[in-house]
């Protein structure tokens, strides 16, 4: 009897163990931010580009394919949530829908001085990360957790700004665009561990899979 209760209390910790890794794992393993340098990173596809590291737009829209999943899963999570900005996680080729329904591609290639559907799906895409992490910050007034412990962005958003650097690409330096996208993902990330923290997010087998699988333009 007595190797019995402890076998099943073992199981018992098991148990407990194997449903706290469910829950604090499965998002934090499946999206990965990180950096490359100054270049931010999403499950190693980097965000942005410098004069003298040319990176592709095949993985620039891989990134911004997974950024576009990751929030479009914490936002629609949330039934409480006012989920007014759609994001649209198609592969390599997501989109925005705006608050007017009017829908923008967030991908290129697109002209580096002129691209203003770009730069309004990635404003979009900001202030919808801006509304969720006010969301989440007022759920942790609800639950009455301590100021010091609630959520707060590392970078302030503001328009097309996070930090002090506009997101727009546009008649606007590499560097700076590349620096924007950084304090996204960063802001993204800050997001994300809030969200492991506060939910027992499981997603269906292999839905995350299917959904990060790549889809045809169009």
């Amino acid at each position: 009897q007595e190797e019995r209760d402890a076998v099943l209390a073992k199981i018992e910790v098991s148990q407990v163990h194997l449903e706290l890794l469910k829950r604090t794992n499965v998002l934090n393993d499946a999206f990965y931010i990180s950096h490359d340098g100054v270049i931010g990173t999403i499950n190693n596809f980097r965000l942005g580009r410098l004069p003298n590291v040319q990176v592709e737009w095949d993985e620039i829209n891989a990134a911004w394919g997974q950024a576009a999943l990751l929030l479009h899963t914490m936002a629609q999570y949330f039934p409480k949530f006012q989920y007014r900005i759609k994001i649209h996680p198609m592969g390599s080729y997501p989109r925005v829908t705006d608050i007017n329904n009017n829908t923008y591609e967030l991908f290129g290639p697109v002209n580096l001085f002129w691209s203003t559907r770009f730069d309004k799906a990635m404003t979009w895409f900001l202030t919808c990360l801006q509304e969720f992490s006010e969301f989440a910050i007022s759920l942790d007034k609800e639950n009455n957790v301590p100021s010091d412990k609630s959520l707060k962005l590392p970078y302030k958003i503001d328009g097309d700004k996070v930090g002090s650097y506009t997101i727009f690409l546009s008649f606007n330096k590499l560097e700076n665009w590349t620096k924007a996208l950084k304090y996204m993902l960063c802001n993204l990330k800050w997001v994300l561990y809030w969200f492991i923290g506060n939910t027992s997010f499981a997603p269906p087998s292999a839905s995350l899979y299917l959904a990060q699988s790549p889809n045809k333009k169009g």
